[in-house]
């Protein structure tokens, strides 16, 4: 055998081993599916909180943080959401005038945790008087995103209540602050 001839052969033999596979004797195909499921639009926040700054005296005003507030969107949508605060019971104190919401001021505050896809856009609302209702509510942070997916985003709002001079000292007020989003 030639020079010439040797290595034509050892070229297509190694090209046909390049090329070459096995198969397999018997093969079988299982198809899989699976359906994703819709998320939920959650809030949550706590359940308490005591306000214990500033001046508590007829005539001051007491102001303290109201705790994580957390927004969880699961639904793997670039939906956005907005969540809001209201008040529909301002605060009341035994033997007391009442505080309405002309007298709380709600803040926002900065983000405290945040995990999102792609660059979103979170915005906190301008601090001001809860609104009265659900329907009427005062805006607490909005979330727009291009990119779907979920995210989280969480807040250590402050709230400031401005004590009337006619209120009675060492009276206990209370009152709720109610989230939603939507």
């Amino acid at each position: 055998m030639n020079r010439k001839s040797f290595v034509a052969l050892a070229l297509a033999g190694a090209s046909a081993g390049l090329v070459a596979t096995a198969l397999p004797a018997n093969a079988v195909d299982t198809i899989v599916t699976f359906t994703t499921s819709g998320g939920a639009l959650t809030i949550t926040a706590a359940a308490t909180a005591t306000l214990t700054g500033g001046t508590t005296t007829p005539g001051g005003s007491v102001n303290g943080p109201l705790g994580t507030v957390t927004v969880n969107d699961s639904r793997g949508t670039a939906s956005g959401w907005l969540a809001s605060v209201y008040s529909t019971t301002g605060f009341t104190g035994t033997g007391s005038v009442a505080i309405t919401n002309a007298g709380v001021t709600y803040t926002p505050g900065a983000t405290t945790a945040t995990t999102a896809p792609g660059t979103p856009v979170i915005t906190a609302g301008t601090p001001g008087s809860p609104g009265a209702t659900a329907q009427a509510p005062l805006t607490a942070y909005t979330y727009a995103n291009t990119t779907a997916g979920g995210n989280t985003v969480s807040w250590n709002p402050t709230l400031a209540v401005a004590i009337p001079l006619t209120a009675t000292a060492n009276t206990l007020y209370t009152g709720t602050i109610s989230h939603q989003v939507a």
